[in-house]
This record gives structure tokens, sequence and C-alpha cells, in this order.
């Protein structure tokens, strides 16, 4: 009896020994709901008490995963405008403070298994081979159990991330490849699937649109394959296609753009852009008077960071998300800016959509971590978000979404919003999301 109560007291001594050691470097603890009453110090204590009682760490070795830490990666494409820091003008900044917030939250309530959340990051400068060398860098001696993603060059790195089953979580599909990876998973349906939905043709039609121009990236084949959707949008509502036009991934000159909508005779506009790009496209029609019916940017445009370059120049172009926008003040969205101020105060008085995209695709990641098991391997995390078949980011989403069921299951559902005359605030369209039909002649 002495030796076991001797034994459970080195045994507890060790625990608290690991528990400082663990803390000390940075780490908080955390729950599996990331809310405070969850696993805590319970799941700490019993994750080394089994360890300890095992004899030491239970687990094979694999890629991320150590008795202590779980290792991931971010790939983004960096602003040119944006420079160390600078969230307010740097969207993938932004779903980077949004990550930085939803790992904070949960390594404060415990980790995973008593394991800190870390990450390394490469920034691809939305560049394919340079978003390829990215995935190699993070995967090979980087480590990296999974990878988050927010880049316009996925496409880059795709076929190498798949080809090693490497678990991916997009907040950008950027990819037009992407629904045929069974590595990669999103809350959000990949803009450039084909078929399409009419949703953004109907949207435009009921806004007085008829002839609309589209505008992509230049050596960007995510950005054109989602302006080639938004055409064959546009022709199943009905409307014309009057250009479809590219800009370079620089600086945008925008009298030369402003003369090709002219020249188009175009009255709308849909742009698959980075959001300095568009409000700068919306800017140069405004100070043209080009007088457009409608101008629509992807969801990376809802951004009052990003607006605040325009301001009143961008009164009245829209912008769509597949979201909960901030605007209708959820429960969600208030535990949301408590973990910004809390992990990424830089980023707390300038959230905008692109950290809630952050946010949810660290969130959907952890979910499948958790999932895999106390040993997790790349193998199991992509087993259990294969079988995830309900999902709301916690009450973020406009609608659950079955991730099991893969990307090409998604449906087009989106809130749009307009930018109001105070060139500063976005207010939603409509009270419910609008859902296209899907256009069964390509």
């Amino acid at each position: 009896m002495r030796r076991h109560r001797r034994s459970h007291a080195a045994a507890r001594a060790v625990i608290t020994c690991v528990l400082v050691a663990v803390t000390g470097c940075g780490a908080h603890e955390t729950s599996d709901a990331g809310q405070p009453g969850g696993r805590g110090d319970t799941a700490v204590t019993k994750s080394l008490l089994r360890q300890v009682a095992q004899g030491g760490y239970p687990c094979a070795t694999t890629p991320g995963v150590d008795r202590d830490t779980i290792r991931l990666g971010m790939v983004y494409s960096g602003s040119p405008s944006g420079g160390p820091g600078d969230t307010g003008g740097d969207p993938s900044a932004q779903f980077r403070a949004g990550v930085d917030a939803r790992l904070g939250e949960q390594n404060a309530l415990g980790g995973v298994d008593g394991r800190r959340l870390t990450y390394r990051i490469e920034d691809d400068h939305g560049i394919p081979t340079r978003n390829a060398a990215a995935g190699r860098s993070l995967t090979g001696a980087g480590d990296a159990l999974g990878i988050l993603r927010f880049s316009s060059a996925s496409g880059g790195g795709a076929p190498e991330l798949a080809a090693a089953a490497v678990p991916v979580v997009d907040g950008h599909v950027s990819d037009p490849g992407a629904a045929t990876r069974t590595n990669v998973f999103s809350y959000s349906r990949p803009m450039g699937m084909s078929p399409a939905s009419s949703g953004w043709g109907d949207f435009l039609y009921s806004r007085g649109a008829r002839r609309v121009a589209t505008v992509a990236v230049q050596l960007s084949d995510g950005t054109q394959a989602m302006a080639a959707a938004a055409q064959r949008s546009a022709r199943a509502a009905g409307m014309r296609v009057a250009a479809s036009l590219l800009v370079s991934p620089g600086p945008l000159d925008g009298e030369k753009l402003v003369e090709q909508i002219r020249a188009a005779d175009a009255d709308s506009v849909i742009a698959f852009v980075p959001a300095p790009t568009f409000y700068a496209i919306a800017t140069a029609a405004h100070n043209a008077a080009l007088g457009l019916t409608a101008i629509l940017g992807d969801q990376t445009t809802y951004s009052k960071n990003e607006l605040a370059a325009a301001g009143t120049r961008a009164a009245g172009v829209y912008t769509f998300v597949d979201y909960a926008p901030f605007e209708l003040a959820a429960p969600a969205h208030q535990r949301f800016r408590t973990a910004l101020t809390t992990y990424a105060p830089q980023a707390a008085t300038l959230a905008d959509g692109n950290a809630l995209i952050g946010w949810i695709s660290a969130d959907l990641l952890l979910t499948g971590v958790r999932a895999a098991g106390h040993c997790p391997t790349r193998a199991a995390l992509l087993t259990a978000l294969r079988t995830l078949d309900h999902y709301d980011a916690g009450g973020l989403l406009l609608a659950p979404i079955n991730p099991a069921k893969g990307l090409a299951a998604a449906t087009a559902c989106y809130d749009y919003l307009r930018v109001n005359k105070d060139g500063a605030t976005f207010t939603p369209v409509s009270a419910t999301p609008r859902c296209g039909r899907t256009v069964t002649t390509e």
C-alpha cells in the first residue's frame, strides 16, 4: 500500500512538472467546446496520467505530433500593401489573426489532449510555384500534421499535398481542382466549381444589371475559374457577358480597366480579385463616372479595413459572404471578438470577415484533430474530417454543412451586403440568404 501511495505521489509530481513546463512555454488550457468549464486541467491531468501509467509517451512517431505539441502549417498569399504586423492592409494577416484567436482559445482551455497547438507560416505571394514550395517546406522539414490555407495560388501545390495525403482546410478555395481532392476541406463551396450556381447572376439581375463584365487576376487559374463560373451564372439569369477582363496581380491600372469596361458597354461588374484591388476598381469606376448599375466583389471584400481606402467612393457596391455577417450580432460573434481581443489584440479593433474566415477554418481543423484520437496522425485526421457529417462553426455558418459529402455537395447560399453611403459600413440586402439554382448547361 505504501509503495502504491508513493508511486501515485511520484506520478503526480511528474504531472505537475510537465504541466508547469507546458504552461511555461506559452500554452494555455482548453476545452473541446472552446468554452470555460470544458476539459481544462482535468483533461490534461488524465492525459498525462495515462502516459505516466504506461511508462512514458504512448504514441508512435508521426508528423506534427509529439508529447506536448501539435504542429500545424499555414500557407497564405500576403498582400503587397501590408507590412509585418499590418493587419489592416493585408487580408491574409486578418486570416492569421482569426486563426490565432481560435488556437489561442483552445490552448487556454487545455489544448488538444494536453498538447499545445502551434503553427508555422509560408507566404506564397500569390504565385503558384511558390505555393508548391511552401507546401513542401511545411510538410517536409516543417513536419505539419495539417495545413490551413488562404491563398490565391493554391493550385500550385495542391497536387503534391493530395499525393502526400496531407490534410488541408482551405479558407479561400482558389484551386480549380479542389472538389476532386479528398484531402481538402472547407466550410465554403469553391466559387469556381462546376456546375455553377445562378445565384450571382440572379442577384445582379435583381439590381437591374443586364450586361456584366467579369474581372479576374492574370496568372491565377483560381480567380479565372471563379470568373468563368460567374459568366455561366449570369447567362443562366438572362444576362449578357459583356467582357472577360484580367488585371495584374500588382497595382491596378484603373484608367485602363475603366476604358475596357466602357468599351464593352457593361452596366455591371463582378470581380474575383484581392480586396485592395476590388476597392481600387470601385474607386476608378467612381472617379470615371461610369454609372454602373452594380459592382460585386467576392467574400474577401467584406472588409472595413480595405473599404476604408475607398471610403465614400465605394458607396453602393456589393459583396457577399457564406457565413453570418457581423451585422447579425450573434452570440458566436461575441465569442469570436472576445478571443480576438485576448489572443490577437493587434486585430481586435479592425476585425473583418477575413479574420472570421480564419477562425472558422481553424475551428474546422480542430474539430478533426479532436476526433482523430489520443495519438493523431495525418491519416486519422483525414478520416475524422471525412466522417464529419454536421458542422456549423458554433453558429457562424448560414446553415450547417456536411463535410463528409465533400466540397461539391456544399450549397452556394450567400448573404449579400451593400456598402452604405458613409463608405465605412455594410448593410445586409435581405433578411435571409439567397441560394441560386444549379446551372445544368455549361
